[in-house]
């Protein structure tokens, strides 16, 4: 039994490789660019397994972005991915904020965009950008969130 444990650990890690996903668009407050959002790069895992941040920037003050991350998933590192992993980027921001309770400056709106697993590249670097494009975040979307300070 622990024969097949050790082969079965062995031909995984032999399989699991490197990944990269990066995405990058730029972010409107209405008519101005929305400077200083947060920009989260996750990989979306399945229960119990929680989600895990990989990165995280910051928009610049013409609210562009670009968010890159390349790992090797190994068995024996600190995660087990061997298939495709699949991401999301979540978008942080006070643009056309009510704020809870009316006071702004508490919470910040919270959108997620899963990014397509043909956007997975194999490799080291990111050969396939997804390009998100121009968003105007001043409109509120199905399925927003509230992330509270």
């Amino acid at each position: 039994m622990n024969t097949i444990l050790i082969l079965s650990t062995l031909v995984l890690g032999a399989v699991a490789s490197h990944q990269s996903v990066g995405v990058r668009g730029t972010l409107m407050c209405g008519p101005l660019p929305l400077a200083d959002a947060t920009v989260k790069l996750w990989e979306l895992d399945t229960w119990p397994d929680p989600d895990d941040n990989l990165a995280t920037v910051k928009t610049d003050r013409m609210g562009r972005f670009e968010i890159r991350l390349s790992i090797e998933w190994k068995i024996w590192g600190t995660e087990s991915e061997v298939t495709t992993i699949s991401t999301a980027i979540k978008i942080y921001h006070r643009c056309n904020n009510k704020g809870l309770f009316n006071l702004p400056g508490i919470c910040k709106r919270k959108i997620t965009y899963e990014v397509p697993k043909s956007y997975v590249n194999k490799g080291q670097r990111v050969s396939k950008w997804y390009e998100l494009g121009v968003l105007n975040m001043e409109a509120k979307m199905k399925g927003e969130g509230t992330e509270c300070i």
